[in-house]
């Protein structure tokens, strides 16, 4: 199974728990609105009930204030409260429908109304409108007065009545109470569901991104190991691997990136032991003719007794010539055993490399060469140094305009690198020529004016970038020129103070 996949079934799985949270908390929220519904269902019979028995009240009320005074407006309250309890009671009828021990309260309680305004209240009340219209009429009222109120044959009915509320209240708080429970159930069961269903699908996702994360870390680990052991040199190294995803192909591809650095590193080996082979013929079968047309050269001039002096100035051109061809075969050879030869590093003090390349130089005495306190000391290949110090010094004698000039070294440590500076005040180099010196074969002056290679600041350049450093010119024509360049700091290299060195 490829990774990709992997991870998108893991993040699938993981989402799905989510889903499951989410499903079952929407689930559990419905069971809780409906316990919040049926709460205030509860409620709003309770207060119903509660409407209705003061509507009943004010039923009483309105009547007795008629009855005890005959006059019209202690019957509004009175007709007002007939609407209000007949609508109370249908809503009352209406919420009470899921629970049939209420519903019928609810209709006793409803006949009850209805017997006490039929055959208490209304008669009551239209005697009592004709108790002025004749002395029969008030006996008639009296009458009925005194069989039904005196005798309390209505407040019967309406005790009975909010007796029946009372039952249908007490039931509903029984019922509320129930609710509020199941409610607060309901609550605590979505929180602890709710939770538990978000502990597992995290615990599954943690569980499932370490397992994954570490199988993909061990293959990495293995891979890192098979890079550094190529880095190391070590290209036969294999990394075995039976699965068929992404890192599969990427150690499949290190593997044979290792296998074609074998065969590149193989066939370099085989190029460079040609070139030592040729380097060998060219360093003994092509010198020996230049030195037998040397030696010839020389025997022909003290064979030929001849004082022409333009035989001899021939010959000895003839001479020169043969001394710079082999100059540069000398000079070829050295610049491409540049960085080829492995050579052992040391710790060494660069004064001491500058002393003992101007003890081989041997500058004019009229020269001046200022070496500054603050050269450090390396770990690196004494031979490669002492080479490019050898070479920008020698080049500053060489091409000097005087045979009194002044040539100045500097030291500068940077954080990885230290900077050096070569500076002369020669004749300089003109811009144009700044990158156009580091060439092979390449001089400012032609050979017959200073004889020279061409070969010294190529083979500078080339041992300075060998081992990570840079190198260039700061110098215009007439102002003198300045070599600078960086040379790698080991870990090893410490900063040493010497005192100021004054070489006439």
């Amino acid at each position: 199974m490829k990774i990709i996949t992997t991870i998108h079934l893991a993040i699938g799985f993981i989402l799905a728990m989510f889903c499951i949270v989410t499903f079952g908390y929407i689930k559990q929220t419905q069971r809780v609105q409906k316990s919040v519904e049926a709460v205030l269902a509860t409620s709003d019979v309770i207060r119903e009930g509660e409407s209705a028995q003061k509507m009943l009240l004010d039923l009483e009320t309105g009547m007795r204030g008629y009855l005890l005074t005959g006059r019209q407006t202690f019957l509004s309250p009175y007709n007002k409260g007939q609407v209000i309890i007949a609508r109370t009671v249908r809503r009352l009828d209406s919420l009470t429908e899921a629970y049939p021990s209420q519903n019928q309260l609810v209709h006793l309680i409803e006949q009850d109304a209805q017997e006490w305004i039929i055959n208490f209240s209304e008669p009551l009340i239209a005697a009592r409108a004709k108790v002025h219209l004749s002395s029969s009429h008030k006996q008639y009222y009296d009458s009925l007065f005194n069989a039904t109120a005196q005798k309390a044959k209505g407040k019967l009915i309406i005790d009975r009545a909010r007796k029946k509320f009372e039952l249908i209240e007490a039931e509903e708080e029984i019922i509320k109470r129930a609710k509020v429970r199941e409610m607060n159930d309901s609550l605590m069961q979505t929180n602890d569901i709710a939770l538990g269903l978000t502990l597992l699908a995290i615990l599954a996702g943690s569980l499932t991104a370490y397992l994954l994360g570490k199988t993909i870390r061990k293959r990495f680990m293995k891979m890192t190991a098979l890079a550094n052991s190529i880095a190391n040199g070590n290209y036969q190294v294999t990394l075995t691997d039976t699965r068929h995803d992404e890192i599969s192909s990427l150690t499949h591809s290190l593997n044979r990136m290792a296998h074609k650095l074998q065969q590149s590193f193989d066939h370099l080996t085989k190029m460079n032991r040609e070139l030592d082979q040729f380097a060998y013929v060219v360093s003994h079968d092509l010198k020996a003719p230049l030195r037998a047309i040397n030696n010839l050269a020389e025997w022909i001039a003290e064979d030929l007794d001849s004082q022409e002096p333009e035989i001899t100035n021939n010959l000895t051109i003839l001479r020169g010539r043969v001394q710079r061809m082999e100059n540069l075969i000398n000079g070829i050879l050295e610049y491409a055993r540049v960085g080829r030869k492995e050579i052992k590093k040391s710790t060494f003090s660069v004064n001491s490399v500058l002393k003992e390349a101007l003890e081989n130089l041997s500058p004019p005495a009229s020269f001046q060469v200022k070496i500054a306190a603050d050269m450090p000391t390396l770990t690196a290949e004494k031979t490669l140094v002492y080479q490019v110090f050898s070479n920008l010094l020698s080049n500053a004698f060489k091409y000097h305009h005087t045979q009194n000039g002044c040539v100045e070294v500097r030291a500068k440590e940077l954080e990885n690198m230290y900077q050096f500076e070569v500076q002369d005040d020669g004749p300089g180099i003109p811009k144009e020529y700044h990158q156009k010196v580091f060439g092979i074969f390449q001089t400012m002056e032609a050979r017959d004016v200073k004889e020279s290679t061409g070969i010294g600041l190529a083979i500078v350049k080339k041992i300075i970038e060998e081992k990570g450093g840079s190198i260039w010119i700061e110098s215009d024509k007439g102002q003198g020129t300045t070599f600078v360049f960086t040379w790698p700091k080991e870990k090893k290299d410490l900063p040493v103070l010497l005192e100021t060195a004054y070489v006439s």
